[in-house]
């Protein structure tokens, strides 16, 4: 990204510590969701938050740090509800929450995109994601599993279903004219049934 150079003397405003955190979490995830987190730096952040880079640091010691904060901020804001064993119970039940899911994400098209973007980076293993990224899948995969139970295979349809999810959700980022709720349900009227 862009440094910017002879620029004005930075007037900084003070903010409670909380609020400074949240700021440079959420300039931090806009500019990595545009951008991606290799091409993002502290003075990128901290031009967009009209603070210094030691004042970045001042709350997140390092760059790994923010990218620990941000990939929570997005964690806590995708998953509002949490569900219970008997949500799933059986196939209609089941593709009513993953769509429910798939609408919510669509309204939150910016942290959709900064995981779409972040998970291709972290493939790296020298990626500061890489381990988050790992445990998530297997934790999603998990979850999946215990949600398609009915299924004769559940780990099976797991890895099926999220395969699908990913590259919808990847396939939406790249082109914005895709009705990410018109093919969830076309998949899903094959997907969730009893076979």
């Amino acid at each position: 990204m862009n440094a910017t150079t002879n620029a004005a003397p930075r007037i900084q405003k003070r903010l409670a510590p909380e609020v400074r955190r949240r700021q440079i979490v959420l300039e931090a995830a806009r500019l990595i969701s545009a951008a991606g987190f290799n091409a993002v730096s502290l003075a990128d952040i901290a031009d967009a938050c009209n603070i210094r880079k030691s004042s970045v640091l001042h709350h997140f010691p390092s760059m790994a740090d923010l990218l620990a904060a941000v990939l929570a901020y997005r964690d806590e804001l995708s998953y509002p509800v949490q569900h219970k064993a008997e949500d799933f119970a059986d196939p209609a039940a089941a593709n009513e929450v993953f769509r429910g899911t798939v609408e919510h994400n669509q309204q939150q098209r910016e942290l959709v995109r900064l995981y779409v973007v972040l998970r291709a980076e972290a493939l790296d293993v020298s990626h500061p994601a890489h381990d988050y990224f790992l445990k998530r899948e297997q934790k999603a995969l998990d979850g999946f599993a215990l949600a398609l139970s009915w299924k004769p295979m559940p780990m099976i349809a797991a890895r099926e279903l999220y395969s699908f999810w990913t590259g919808l959700e990847a396939h939406w980022v790249a082109d914005p004219t895709v009705d990410i709720l018109e093919v969830w349900d076309s998949f899903a009227a094959r997907f969730f049934t009893f076979s």
